[in-house]
């Protein structure tokens, strides 16, 4: 799959990415690839039951996973609660890797929106990933807070 946005890293110097939709029975995500993904806290019941269970988005840098997240179609929107990213070290792929956490994100985030629109969903509904709000919003995301339900990002795609 190729990115679709802009990255920061020369074309030449970016590694190629296996991206992956799947179901939960396919690429069952080890223990260790869970705990380097979501580290400490952040790897709670509810999301360890959702990676397990919910279809899901897999980035592969080699052999190793870089990225994961879970994702659900209902009738109108795709809602993905769920964003682990490992960025890996610049000695990965023989030393020649210079790919950044964003060029993960985007990866990613272009495979949930092809999905999307697969699926039939013109709105993308996002738990942000930890990168910048401004980095988002020049993918086309845009910030929601609910005092009650809480923040998420989203963009609606094809209009």
């Amino acid at each position: 799959m190729a990115i679709a946005y802009p990255s920061e890293t020369p074309p030449s110097d970016l590694a190629s990415f296996d991206v992956r939709v799947t179901g939960p029975e396919c690429d069952v995500l080890s223990e260790a690839d869970l705990r380097r993904l979501f580290p400490g806290s952040s790897l709670t019941q509810p999301r360890l039951d959702r990676l397990r269970e919910w279809p899901r988005v897999v980035v592969r840098l080699g052999g190793r996973i870089v990225a994961a997240a879970t994702c659900k179609k209902t009738e109108v929107e795709m809602r993905v609660p769920d964003i682990g990213i490992d960025a890996p070290p610049p000695t990965c792929c023989g030393g020649v890797c210079r790919c950044s956490e964003r060029d993960i994100v985007n990866a990613l985030l272009d495979a949930v929106e092809l999905a999307s629109i697969a699926g039939g969903c013109r709105r993308v509904i996002v738990n942000p990933p930890r990168v910048s709000m401004g980095f988002l919003e020049r993918r086309g995301y845009v910030g929601v807070n609910e005092r009650c339900a809480g923040g998420w990002i989203e963009k609606t795609i094809g209009e």
